[in-house]
């Protein structure tokens, strides 16, 4: 039994899971076309999870493959191969109902675009103007595509939004990696941003860029002189609409921009795992080396490591290196199991909650901050305080300044505030000198270490 084509979409829609699982194979297989296998066994699992049996013989009909291709929602079916294609506008239907799943522009869809504009321009000078069929044609041909080039456009930088958005918060929320599915997950997520990036955001900013000079016209360079073009022709009234159109275009470049600025500190992250896998492989592969090196095939020697002489030893140096350096945790004789289950328990429950906490007051005043406070009494402390020139070394007197003042109350981070106030008092009155010296130097207070270049406070 035929079914119609609005009444076939209306299903289709009805059921767009359904739709949904196909496009999702095809974007993960990265394909156009599906093979037949797989869209019969999604119309049969849909049609076994029916209930009631009427409306199960309502879809079978509907989604018939002989049906849907005399509808047009199948345009081709390949018997050879076994594969069918779905009409590209019904599948940009589908897409629009969830943003996650609108395929977003790449580099040969814009030069599609790049190309056709130029065509346009092409066929455009050949002309006369002249009030004749050719001309409204293209005439026509050219406005349809400026309107599907602001949409296609449109719907591309709604779609780099969300994927933006969508993997910021998943990389965000799994800053704590505890296991290694989860770090297999992270890493994953940190190639989908790369992939994004180098494959959809730069493309979009380049054709969106009507500075960027190459071999090639760039698009909106293209739309610069179709606009002339018809300013020399008299047709003002369409050279302004073209110009809007253009600035409509051109108006989703700062969007872009936004979604690039915010994806590139998970570029940075991206590229420093791969090094420091990388690093790992290398310190593995060469120590798996040494070790080959030392066994023999000597019963007695077969699992006792040779004394390595001090040119083939792999950590040399590294005794050496550790001595400039200087640990900011003091470690105690405790079972340090305990402490560091406490700790990966403590930054699981750091993570961000998926819902934000409401906190409700009975007043209309923001809650009163202690660190606040405490700055404020810091900042009347420097501005009352006698500090003159010459200082060898203005952190550590502040430092004693503010330890005999606030006592308990004083933490590290106050100084590095101190000393910004009183830089900002008396930065213009006198000079700040800074030594840039090795080792720095450092300050000790309650287990925590500030090591900083030593500024010298002269005339």
């Amino acid at each position: 039994m035929n079914v119609s084509l609005d009444r076939t979409l209306i299903l289709l829609i009805e059921h767009k899971d359904m739709m949904f699982r196909l496009i999702d194979y095809m974007d993960q297989n990265q394909r156009k076309d599906l093979p037949t296998e797989v869209f019969f066994n999604s119309i049969h699992a849909k049609l076994g999870s029916m209930v009631n049996k009427k409306e199960t013989v309502r879809l079978n009909d509907a989604f018939e493959l002989d049906n849907l291709i005399k509808t047009g929602i199948v345009s081709e079916f390949n018997k050879s191969r076994g594969t069918i294609a779905f009409q590209p506008a019904v599948l940009d239907i589908f897409r629009m109902f969830d943003k996650e799943r609108v395929r977003g522009l790449r580099s040969a869809d814009l030069e599609n675009i790049r190309i056709q504009l130029e065509g346009v321009h092409q066929q455009l000078e050949a002309l006369s103007f002249d009030d004749n069929i050719a001309f409204r044609e293209q005439h026509g041909h050219l406005f349809d595509l400026l309107r599907r080039i602001n949409s296609q456009i449109q719907n591309n930088t709604a779609h780099l939004q969300h994927e933006a958005d969508r993997l910021s918060k998943r990389l965000d929320h799994d800053q704590a990696v505890l296991s290694l599915d989860q770090s297999r997950q992270h890493r994953e997520m940190l190639v989908q941003v790369k992939k994004i990036y180098d494959r959809e955001i730069i493309p979009t900013l380049e054709f969106l860029n009507a500075r960027e000079y190459s071999k090639t016209k760039a698009p909106l360079a293209i739309i610069d002189d179709i606009i002339r073009l018809f300013d020399m022709r008299g047709y003002e009234d369409d050279s302004y609409y073209i110009d809007q159109s253009k600035l409509s275009i051109l108006s989703h470049y700062k969007a872009v921009e936004k979604v690039k600025q915010a994806l590139q500190r998970y570029l940075h992250q991206e590229r420093q795992h791969r090094l420091t896998y990388n690093a790992i492989e290398k310190a593995y592969l060469n120590l798996q080396t040494l070790a080959q090196g030392t066994f023999t095939e000597s019963l007695k020697d077969k699992y006792i490591f040779k004394a390595m002489e001090t040119e083939t030893l792999y950590f040399h140096g590294l005794k050496t290196h550790a001595g400039g350096q200087e640990a900011c945790i003091e470690w105690h004789e405790r079972n340090h199991v305990i402490y560091f289950n406490e700790y990966l328990i403590n930054q699981n429950a750091r993570k961000r909650s998926d819902s934000s906490a409401e906190i409700k007051t009975f007043n209309n005043k923001p809650p009163n901050d202690p660190h606040n406070a405490i700055k404020r009494r810091v900042k009347r402390l420097i501005e009352r305080c006698d500090i003159k020139p010459p200082i060898d070394d203005l952190y550590v007197v502040v430092h004693h300044l503010l330890l005999e003042n606030l006592q308990q109350e004083y933490q590290l981070p106050y100084l590095l505030y101190g000393v910004s106030c009183f830089k900002q008092q008396h930065g213009g009155k006198f000079k700040v000198q800074v030594s840039f010296n090795r080792p720095q130097r450092s300050i000790r207070h309650q287990n925590q270490v500030l090591e900083y270049n030593k500024r010298e406070f002269i005339l």
